[in-house]
């Protein structure tokens, strides 16, 4: 065989390898939910249309691309610059308590479900003229990136002008353990008390 043949199958076994390794990291189980079943609360169930039909459905993007249009530029910041500074290091220090939670729930009523909508679908009453509309938290929270401790804080800490967001930056106007409260109520998929109505 010539050097080019054999450079030829060495490219070729690297890319196999390359492929499977890929493979078997996405067969991998995602983590648990870090706050499931947590303190006697059980999820939201997930209706049968929050996935949506397909890719643009009402359901899983909210309007179109709503419910994940003005999170994508954040999301592919974060994936290809990491979390900005002072938000890269965080993590929640709050106990997986029924308290947290319960805090949580309050914190969420009063400054989230507005836009967001009280199950966390994007469908707020004060959120149905925005563009991008406010995300699908009920199908975001399912989703790995939401388990990213840094990444949540920021996010809500933040906001989304700098994202062409209408979200407001909540820095200034929550304490830190109001904002690690509602991130725990999202990551545990926006629960409700047993029996209770969504």
């Amino acid at each position: 065989m010539s050097t080019r043949s054999w450079l030829l199958v060495a490219v070729m076994v690297a890319g196999l390898s390359f492929a499977s390794t890929v493979k078997a990291q996405q067969a991998q189980p995602q983590g648990p939910n870090p706050w499931s079943e947590c303190c006697g609360w059980e999820q939201w169930p997930m209706e049968p249309d929050t996935m949506g039909r397909g890719m643009m459905g009402p359901g899983m993007m909210g309007r179109g691309m709503g419910g994940m249009a003005g999170s994508m530029p954040r999301h592919h910041q974060a994936m290809m610059s990491g979390v900005p500074a002072p938000y890269d290091g965080f993590s929640d220090p709050l106990p997986r308590t029924r308290q947290t939670l319960e805090r949580g729930a309050t914190v969420y009523a009063e400054n989230c479900a507005s836009c967001h909508g009280p199950t966390g679908r994007g469908d707020g009453e004060a959120g149905r003229d925005l563009s991008p509309p406010p995300g699908n938290l009920a199908w975001l929270s399912q989703m790995p990136m939401v388990r990213w401790d840094p990444f949540m804080y920021w996010t809500v800490a933040e906001g989304g002008a700098s994202f062409g967001s209408a979200m407001p930056a909540f820095k200034d106007t929550l304490s830190s353990d109001d904002i690690w409260a509602v991130i725990a109520y999202v990551q545990a998929r926006l629960p409700q008390t047993a029996g209770s109505a969504p």
